[in-house]
């Protein structure tokens, strides 16, 4: 809008200036009372925009923080279930070494097999004579006893004066007889007893013996005097015949009678022979024979045959086999409740592996989780859930009388075993997918830091400098009104000269 008044160049000037000074000082005061030098695209474009867009971005990333904030308590949420659910797998790896360690159960089998017998009697031969000894041997009386035993001939003197226990000395110290020899005479009450020291004895009385001596002695020359023997009682055939001993379908073990090396013939070397069988315990007397086999995990069995039948019934026994009785096991109650205990506690890790979860994400039951980083989402990370209940962990709830037996038990332990390692080793995977996190967190925070800083430093004014300005502003509108005063008074001052 034009003015009519009209104005010297000085006034003018003076004018100008102080319009320009108006408004460099509007301009900074705006800079002082918003804090930036660039308000608008207007004020500097390029700087403008440039800070707008670190500005943006920065936003972006801020937004960002919050999902990896997230992100970092959902891997928290599932360490810690890992943690948790290691402790609870390590006591169900206590309760199963309890059960191993519990008494066991009585366990299934089959029961000892006992075959019993009762041999037929077996005689030590005894002869005596037939009436009392009497007085001491007279001069009629003294003469010589023979006797032969299997061939040969064993001679024993009868002395004039000889009471019966002096003949009996001397029968007994003579080589052969006696106590160390084949046959023992004794004093039976005044009559004398001659013993055969074993079964395998037959003597008789040789009819060389002095007739007198026989009467004195009561003895009856030719008389054939036989022990009866385990071999005796076998009857025909008894010499080579065999007792044929099996156990649980093993090799047979033989045992020959006969008189020969190494073969039996009488109760006393049976029972010698039965103490060397294997997987048996056996034992014969005169009243008893036995044959026990030991209980056992497997059908058990004992076989016993004769090579004829007068074996047998010498031993009084049945040929045949005979099989042990089956029996059940019987459970122990503590491995029970030992097996109850471990079961629940699986229950229990089902549950928390279940429960793990944070913002509707679990990694320990499948669930995976997805972390961006940039504001494009072309840096992010994906984590990888993992399912973690029992199954998961390769445990399995014990059924039946499961924890009876070691071998389950030791295979429950050894499943333990590698849970354990791949909950650990999980562990450390989610302890590194956190560390990344984290690192990642603050590297975000930091960039936003930065852009937010380059963003200020685009537009943001200098506060000391735009003060400076506006002190300098101020004097210079101060002084441009003094002249635009003084040029007004030089105008008033040429009219007055000239008007």
């Amino acid at each position: 809008m034009s003015s009519n008044i009209t104005l010297s160049a000085g006034v003018r000037q003076n004018l100008l200036s102080l319009q320009n000074t108006a408004a460099l000082s509007a301009l900074t005061q705006n800079r002082l009372a918003t804090g930036k030098k660039v308000n608008s695209a207007l004020d500097n474009p390029t700087n403008f925009f440039t800070s707008q867009s670190l500005s943006n971005r920065a936003s972006d990333l801020n937004s960002l923080l919050d999902s990896i904030g997230q992100a970092q308590k959902t891997l928290e949420a599932a360490d810690k279930g890992l943690t948790s659910l290691t402790k609870l797998v390590e006591s169900a790896k206590s309760i199963a070494k309890q059960a191993r360690q519990a008494p066991q159960p009585g366990a299934a089998g089959f029961a000892a097999i006992t075959v019993t017998g009762n041999p037929t009697d077996e005689v030590i031969g005894v002869r005596n004579g037939a009436g009392a000894f009497g007085a001491a041997a007279g001069a009629g009386d003294a003469g010589n006893l023979v006797i032969d035993i299997g061939g040969t001939d064993f001679t024993v003197a009868l002395a004039n004066g000889n009471s019966l226990d002096d003949f009996v000395t001397a029968f007994n110290g003579t080589s052969g007889l006696g106590a160390s020899g084949a046959i023992t005479a004794s004093n039976a009450a005044g009559v004398l007893r001659l013993t055969a020291n074993n079964a395998d004895v037959d003597f008789t009385i040789d009819a060389a013996s002095t007739a007198a001596t026989l009467t004195k002695l009561q003895l009856t020359s030719g008389a054939v005097t036989n022990s009866t023997s385990l071999l005796d009682n076998i009857g025909v055939g008894g010499s080579g015949s065999t007792l044929s001993v099996t156990v649980n379908g093993g090799s047979a073990q033989q045992i020959t009678f006969g008189t020969g090396v190494g073969q039996i013939s009488t109760i006393a070397e049976l029972n010698t022979a039965l103490g060397t069988l294997g997987g048996v315990t056996s034992s014969a007397s005169q009243t008893a024979i036995s044959f026990s086999v030991a209980t056992s995990s497997t059908q058990n069995s004992l076989t016993l045959a004769t090579s004829i039948a007068g074996v047998a019934t010498a031993l009084g026994i049945s040929a045949g086999t005979t099989n042990g009785a089956a029996y059940s096991s019987t459970p122990s109650a503590s491995r029970s409740s030992l097996q109850s205990d471990y079961n629940a506690l699986l229950t229990q890790i089902d549950a928390l592996a279940g429960d793990a979860s944070y913002n509707g994400i679990n990694l320990l039951n499948g669930d995976d989780l997805k972390v961006v980083f940039n504001e494009n989402g072309t840096s992010s990370q994906t984590i990888a859930g993992v399912t973690y209940n029992s199954a998961g962990l390769g445990l399995s709830a014990i059924s039946g009388t499961g924890f009876q037996s070691d071998s389950n038990i030791d295979a429950a332990i050894t499943s333990i075993d590698s849970a354990l390692s791949t909950l650990r080793t999980q562990a450390s995977k989610f302890g590194s997918n956190l560390s990344t996190v984290q690192t990642r967190q603050d590297f975000t925070k930091q960039l936003i830091n930065t852009l937010q800083t380059g963003a200020d430093a685009l537009v943001l004014a200098d506060s000391n400098e735009e003060g400076a300005n506006l002190l300098a502003l101020q004097t210079r509108q101060q002084l441009s009104s003094t002249a635009l005063s003084l040029s007004a008074q030089a105008d008033q001052a040429v009219l007055r000269l000239f008007g």
